[in-house]
């Protein structure tokens, strides 16, 4: 028998094993896919396949995120800083406006039809003084989780082009609708990055990097550093029985586990996916019922050259339209790879989702074309895409909403645990939700808690 079982091998799960060991504790670490690293992905890119796209999670930043930099840094991870330059360009929808493309300051709000902008300026302030005011360490007592985003913005003077940036906001953000989640869900994940701008923009604060290996060096570098034969890959997790002195974890292939402690590391709604023994208490099942993953997909588009810049853009857009929210160069100079990164979410990304292959293709090329007015978008020379919301042990990206009602009643049993079972992942930390930060800070709360439990038990 081990000290503690952690199921899933994303940044939460590792980090919570190595801070185990690291307090001499055995472990076994259970992965139902065939690599570590979770919704961190890294795969070769160019035509030498010496460069690097990540499919998942991407950029770091030094300044607000310091565990993940410092990670990093400690793995010997080399970094490239990203660099925006240029403009940025907004395109709209709604009558009279036939898909306008108006271009702007990167970092600066757009003009918007009907002087909206200002109405938008008016919201960010209105948010920000409702999430400033959260205890992260009691989001079930936050207001406003009777209502969607959407009736809030709405009944609060928001118009169309006011409810369409807000959209694109929880579509790149959530892979939702304003509709879809409750204000107060909203709410609490914009204060855990410090505020809505700190989160949505890389000038406000801080210097963003990129992994020059790519995000998933970092899951495999926390590997690395485990004891020989720690981590086992292609081990799905079938159910796990509780008895008064631990669990037994059995795999869909039969193998058993035994152990003091559980500690499951990866997304709310996957739980779903397990057969808990005795089952769950009822409010954290209507918690795991209830908590949904947004739809979320990455498509990379690779040029032989950065023609956008010709024209002094930075590759940055936002789109009403879709079917991506928003796009980003996520270029490395260095290999001269010349690449537009979009990031297709929420119900435009469904609908686009259900189109054949050469189809989203087309789809993407052509809103790439029109955004940045230019026919070389038609001319890429690599394109891949990554649909989280298809992945068997994701489901979506990148974390976890809830719908009104459900953190007012059950939201205090989201890290609750169930007995000698523990949870963490991203949407438990208190700060960066959603984030690589958030996934790592929770893996060091988990292992936290369930050291001092063992400890307590030995004496």
């Amino acid at each position: 028998m081990t000290d503690v079982v952690v199921i899933g091998a994303g940044l939460s799960g590792l980090q919570a094993i190595r801070s185990l060991q690291d307090l001499g504790l055995t472990t076994v670490l259970l992965e139902a896919r065939s690599r570590v690293g979770g919704k961190t992905w890294s795969i070769p890119a160019g035509s030498d396949g010496l460069g690097v796209a990540d499919l998942g999670a991407e950029w770091l930043n030094d300044t607000t995120q310091p565990h993940v930099y410092r990670l990093a840094q400690d793995l010997g991870l080399e970094f490239a800083q990203v660099r925006v330059e240029g403009d940025a360009v907004l395109q709209l929808n709604g009558e009279g406006c036939d898909n306008a493309v108006i271009r702007h300051p990167y970092g600066e709000q757009a003009p918007l039809p009907d002087n909206e902008n200002h109405i938008v300026e008016r919201m960010k302030e209105l948010f920000s003084s409702v999430y400033s005011t959260i205890d992260l360490t009691r989001c079930h007592e936050c207001d406003y989780d009777d209502i969607t985003l959407e009736d809030f913005v709405r009944t609060r003077g928001g118009g169309p082009a006011t409810l369409a940036t807000v959209a694109v906001w929880t579509r790149v953000m959530l892979g939702c609708e304003p509709g879809e989640l409750s204000a107060a869900s909203f709410f609490i994940y914009c204060q855990s990055q410090g505020g809505l701008m700190k989160m949505r923009s890389g000038q406000v604060q801080g210097r963003y990097v990129t992994v020059r290996t790519g995000t998933q060096s970092i899951a495999e570098g926390l590997a690395t550093s485990l004891s020989p034969g720690t981590v086992r890959l292609d081990t799905a997790v079938q159910s796990i029985v509780q008895s008064p002195d631990g669990v037994v974890v059995y795999s869909t292939a039969g193998h058993v586990f035994r152990a003091r402690k559980a500690i499951v590391a990866f997304s709310t709604p996957l739980y779903k996916k397990i057969s808990f023994d005795p089952p769950l208490p009822p409010p954290a099942a209507l918690l795991v019922s209830s908590t949904a993953l947004g739809y979320y997909s990455k498509v990379m588009v690779s040029y032989s050259r950065p023609w956008w810049k010709d024209k002094g853009l930075s590759g940055a857009s936002q789109s009403f339209v879709g079917p991506a929210a928003a796009t980003r160069d996520t270029s490395d100079d260095r290999q001269s790879q010349f690449r537009v990164t979009s990031f297709i979410a929420g119900q435009p990304g469904r609908e686009w989702s259900r189109l054949p292959a050469a189809a989203r293709k087309t789809a993407v090329l052509q809103q790439l074309a029109h955004v940045f007015a230019s026919n070389d978008a038609h001319r890429p020379i690599d394109y891949m895409e990554q649909q989280w919301s298809s992945e068997e042990w994701s489901l979506g990206c990148p974390c976890p909403y809830t719908p009104p009602g459900v953190l007012a009643n059950v939201g205090e049993w989201l890290a609750k645990p169930h007995g000698h079972i523990h949870f963490v992942g991203t949407e438990t930390a208190i700060e960066w939700k959603g984030y690589m930060e958030g996934a790592l800070t929770a893996g060091v709360r988990g292992a936290t808690e369930v050291a001092k439990l063992l400890s307590t038990t030995d004496k």
